[in-house]
């Protein structure tokens, strides 16, 4: 015992010595705002490595005695934090994982760091530490120390008349404490296949912070426990002792080893056309129109920025896209390639949503013990990120009427049984359906060929109708290409050299991490339009494209019974346009958007407009991207 007792002075002694500063601090906010003093773990290591390493392999007995040698500091209040929660972070790589790439028999009973998604999470409800339980025989009150998590431990006997079997818990002589569980997840953009999840338990002062929220990605430290299930396979858990939220996504990107890649394709001739030429390799574009296609994902992937004005409002930045096309165009494809290069994103169908569905949802399963619980759907998994569903069109009715007010806002409400959260869904959508009836018909209207109503419709700020090829030209170059591609994996899988033509087949001139850093630079800037030459040019681009719809539908507008496509332009248009000249702006990481970058993504919401088939009077084109495209005559609609 007084080895113990030495030890806790001595460490007493290095926490007065080396955070008397913190523990001043805690002690002002004692116990009422804060009971948490916070542990880098290096920084005890750099100080005692055998106490740092007794730490991680036996948690509970050692927080114990630095929660004690934190009692013992003589503060500059008189105080004694009896209740202190001592929260480590920082811990060594070999204690930190992904989710899912732990190994459960090398660690039970050790502390790890955990990164991962919140998927899930119930509200905080008072848990009981210890329960007094009133003998109804005699009265006696036997106190029963509580697990962790689990069912309720009741006493054996009575301590007064030693029977057993009759007793009632008495909550006003037994102790609570608050109490939260999560599900961690891996995050969907590392994970192959099925997701790997854990459920961590939190108690105390840490519980319902804001962090804790469906939808948020953390590195949760804690102590990797067993739990028996009365089988011979145990479940695994997490006893939570501190998280810390995710950096921002692309912060990876930030260090030098990008520099060169990045001054590289800032220096080309046309930064975003480089950009485009190396995003989806392997998509056989075939004509201008699949290449605009290209460049507004690409634009997409960048983004405007989001802005707050004066007044409170937001402004987002993120651009949304729907594909809608006949089978076997390469919709998926270029979803999958859009995934491949987001540093944080969710990917899911129409068909194989989760209980969460497309926003959120409040549910009731095993994982609450069948009382609520807020799960997370696609849009507030990949918060910070992209989006990505295929088979929108497949999509739950329900599920698409709350995808309506999500993706304006970038904010998903539930609330149900009494329940209510608002999560964060700051994210760009790609979606990707098929018309009704699998393929376009030429002889019917778009509106009679989509299943949406006009509402969700109207908040993707391009729609873009990919058709099957029909041109010989066109399908002999797809065809070439497809050859190609497989010819290169299969003389790349055999070890055998490639040629420049082999190689450019299955690779972009920039690799998918080089796409993705490049990427992330160019979210750094924030560019604004500087010359009231562009915002004139935007202004009378849409007062001119607003009034110059087709005539058969202007007439029908002002008689009253417009009945045509579900899409008259509004002002969500023009902002459109905007998001998507900063993206170009941003290609080349400049501060200003410019008339170039106004004249190059005109073409694109044209393009969608004339798509659904309302393609207004001159209209500058819809073929290649730039004012060199095709005229609106040659696009068929």
């Amino acid at each position: 015992m007084n080895g113990k007792n030495d030890g806790i002075e001595r460490l007493g002694r290095w926490l007065r010595n080396e955070h008397m500063d913190a523990l001043a601090e805690l002690a002002q906010q004692y116990p009422n705002e804060s009971r948490t003093f916070a542990l880098d773990w290096h920084d005890l290591a750099r100080w005692d490595e055998s106490l740092a390493d007794r730490l991680l392999g036996a948690p509970d007995d050692t927080l114990e005695e630095i929660e004690e040698a934190i009692r013992v500091v003589d503060l500059p209040v008189d105080l004694s934090m009896s209740r202190v929660n001592v929260r480590v972070h920082n811990l060594p790589e070999s204690s930190t994982f992904v989710v899912g790439e732990l190994d459960p028999t090398e660690h039970v009973g050790e502390l790890v760091a955990l990164e991962g998604q919140v998927t899930q999470r119930t509200g905080v409800s008072p848990k009981v530490t210890e329960g007094a339980f009133e003998c109804l025989r005699c009265g006696t009150m036997t106190y029963v120390p509580q697990p962790p998590y689990g069912n309720i431990r009741q006493p054996n006997n009575c301590q007064g008349c030693e029977e057993g079997g009759f007793f009632r818990l008495n909550e006003g002589q037994s102790s609570f404490e608050d109490y939260q569980k999560i599900r961690l997840q891996q995050p969907p953009e590392t994970a192959m296949g099925d997701t790997e999840h854990i459920d961590v338990h939190w108690t105390d002062d840490i519980t319902g912070e804001g962090d804790l929220e469906s939808g948020g990605r953390l590195t949760v430290v804690g102590k990797f426990s067993s739990v028996w299930t009365g089988k011979v396979v145990f479940d695994t858990t997490i006893h939570g002792n501190q998280y810390i939220p995710e950096e921002e996504a692309g912060a990876d990107y930030s260090d030098e080893r990008f520099d060169a890649v990045v001054e590289d394709v800032v220096d080309s001739p046309d930064p975003l056309e480089r950009l485009c030429q190396s995003f989806a390799p392997n998509f056989e574009a075939a004509g201008p129109r699949d290449k605009q296609v290209v460049r507004a994902l690409v634009l997409q992937l960048i983004g405007g920025w989001a802005k707050t004005g004066p007044d409170g409002r937001r402004h987002r930045g993120d651009s949304h896209i729907y594909l809608l096309g006949d089978p076997g165009v390469g919709k998926t494809v270029l979803l999958q390639a859009a995934f491949g290069v987001v540093p944080r994103g969710a990917m899911t169908d129409g068909t194989g949503a989760s209980e969460a569905g497309l926003t959120a949802a409040i549910v009731k399963n095993d994982f609450s013990d069948e009382q609520w619980s807020i799960a997370a759907g696609t849009l507030v998994r990949a918060n910070g990120g992209l989006a990505v569903v295929d088979e929108l069109d497949k999509g739950d009715t329900s599920d698409l009427d709350a995808l309506h007010t999500a993706l304006e806002s970038q904010t998903v409400h539930v609330d149900k049984a009494g329940k209510n959260a608002s999560l964060p869904a700051e994210t760009a959508l790609l979606a990707a359906g098929n018309p009704t009836g699998g393929h376009f018909d030429p002889t019917k209207d778009f509106a009679e060929q989509v299943d949406f109503q006009s509402p969700l419709l109207s908040r993707f700020d391009l729609i873009l109708r990919m058709q099957a090829r029909e041109d010989y030209d066109l399908i002999l170059q797809v065809a070439e290409k497809m050859t190609r591609a497989r010819t290169a994996a299969a003389k790349y899988e055999l070890g055998e050299e490639l040629t420049p033509e082999e190689r450019g087949a299955i690779e972009g001139d920039l690799s998918a991490e080089e796409l993705s850093a490049y990427i992330a630079r160019a979210k750094e800037v924030k560019p604004r339009i500087r010359s009231e030459e562009v915002e004139r040019e935007v202004s009378a681009w849409f007062a001119e494209t607003k009034t110059s719809l087709p005539e058969r539908y202007t007439d029908a507008m002002g008689d009253g019974d417009y009945d045509g496509p579900p899409l008259p332009i509004t002002a969500r248009k023009q902002v459109a346009l905007m998001r998507l000249a900063e993206a170009s702006a941003r290609a080349r990481l400049d501060d200003t958007v410019r008339m170039h970058d106004i004249d190059r993504v005109k073409p694109l919401i044209e393009r969608s407009l004339a798509d659904i088939g309302i393609a207004p009077k001159n209209a500058s084109a819809f073929g290649g991207g730039d004012a060199e495209g095709v005229d609106a005559g040659s696009v068929g609609l």
